[in-house]
C-alpha cells in the first residue's frame, strides 16, 4: 500500500513518514508490548490530499489575526474531498481489522521529540465507529495541525510551515477499566530512582489533558515498590483527609503497580535508556500500551 502502514511495519526511523506517535507505537510492538491493533495513514496521505499551505506574513503574537487565518485553513481541510485511492486504502485496512470502534489520533512529524514537546497540540478522537466517521475524524486531525495554538507553538519553536505535516493513527480502542500515565523518572524532583504513576478509572484522555486529578503513586526503581500513594480527592472531599478517615484505595493494586512499572522499564530500556512518558490502559486482566515519548521536562 502507498499511503497506509500497519503499526508492526513501523520503527523509530519512520518518524518522517508516520509521525512521532505512529513511529513510537511501531517500536512498542517491536519491543513485544501488548499494543491495540491499528495502522497509520502516513504523511504521504496528508500531502497527497492537502494542498501546500503558505501562511501570510503575520505577527505570531496577534492571536485574533492568527485565529482568523487558521480557522479558514481548518475549514478548507475539513471540507476537502479525499481521493479515491486514499479512501480505498484506509477503508480496506479498517475492514481487515474488523471495523472496530477506534481511536483516531494525530501524529505529527514534529512531535514527541527529545528537545520539544508537541504533545496535545493536535487532536485525538475516541470511540469512532463506522467508515464515514473514521474518514471525517482523519480530516479533523489534519485540520488540528493548523489550529491557532498549534501554529503559534510551531512558529515560536522555530519550525517553518514547510515542516508541518501530519500522519494519523487509527487504532482499536483498548479495554479501559483504568487508564494512566507512567513517568519512568520522577519529573517533579528529577529523582532517577523513582517513577510516578498517575491513574484514573475509565478512559485516560481527561488525565492526559490535565482535566482531572488522578490517583498517584511514587514507586521505587527497579522493583516497583510503592514509596508513596496520594489518592484522588473524592467529590466534595478535601484533598487533605483527616486522620480519622479510612485510607483510600486507589484504582490499581500494589501488584498492578509493580506490573506496570516492570513493563515501563522494559520500554525505557528499548528506547536506549531515555526516560519515557508512557500512556497505558488496563482491562480484561491486561495492560495495553498506547504511547511512549521522551520526557521533555527533566533538567540536565
Amino acid at each position: 500500500m502507498k499511503y497506509v502502514r500497519l503499526l508492526q511495519e513501523l520503527k523509530r526511523e519512520d518518524l518522517s513518514l508516520a509521525g512521532g506517535k505512529g513511529a513510537n507505537l511501531g517500536e512498542l510492538v517491536l519491543a513485544g508490548m501488548k499494543v491495540p491493533q491499528g495502522f497509520v495513514l502516513t504523511v504521504e496521505g496528508y500531502r497527497h490530499c492537502i494542498p501546500k499551505i503558505r501562511l501570510p506574513k503575520i505577527n505570531v503574537e496577534d492571536l485574533p489575526a492568527l485565529e482568523a487565518v487558521t480557522s479558514k485553513i481548518q475549514m478548507e481541510i475539513e471540507n476537502v474531498s479525499l481521493p479515491r485511492e486514499v479512501t480505498l486504502e484506509v477503508l480496506e485496512t479498517y475492514r481487515r481489522m474488523g471495523s472496530p470502534t477506534v481511536a483516531v489520533r494525530s501524529s505529527a512529524t514534529a512531535e514527541d521529540l527529545p528537545g520539544a514537546s508537541f504533545a496535545g497540540q493536535q487532536e485525538t478522537y475516541l470511540n469512532i465507529q463506522g467508515e464515514r466517521a473514521v474518514l471525517e475524524a482523519i480530516k479533523k486531525c489534519w485540520a488540528s495541525l493548523w489550529s491557532s495554538r498549534a501554529v503559534q507553538y510551531r512558529l515560536l519553536q522555530g519550525f517553518g510551515e514547510s515542516e508541518a505535516a501530519l500522519a494519523v493513527v487509527i487504532q482499536e480502542m483498548a479495554p479501559h477499566e483504568v487508564s494512566g500515565v507512567v513517568f519512568t523518572v520522577n519529573p517533579l524532583t528529577n529523582n532517577s530512582s523513582e517513577l510516578i504513576i498517575n491513574a484514573v478509572h475509565g478512559i485516560g484522555e481527561s488525565l492526559v489533558q490535565g482535566e482531572i486529578i488522578p490517583d498517584q503513586w511514587i514507586a521505587r526503581r527497579p522493583d516497583g515498590a510503592i514509596l508513596k500513594f496520594v489518592p484522588a480527592p473524592k467529590k466534595g472531599q478535601s484533598p487533605f483527609p483527616l486522620r480519622t478517615q479510612r485510607p483510600a484505595r486507589g484504582c490499581l493494586t500494589s501488584q498492578q503497580v509493580r506490573e506496570v512499572v516492570c513493563l515501563c522499564l522494559q520500554i525505557e530500556k528499548h528506547f536506549d535508556g531515555v526516560p519515557q512518558d508512557i500512556e497505558w490502559s488496563y482491562g480484561l486482566g491486561e495492560f495495553y500500551l498506547l504511547q511512549s515519548r521522551p520526557i521533555t521536562t527533566l533538567k540536565d
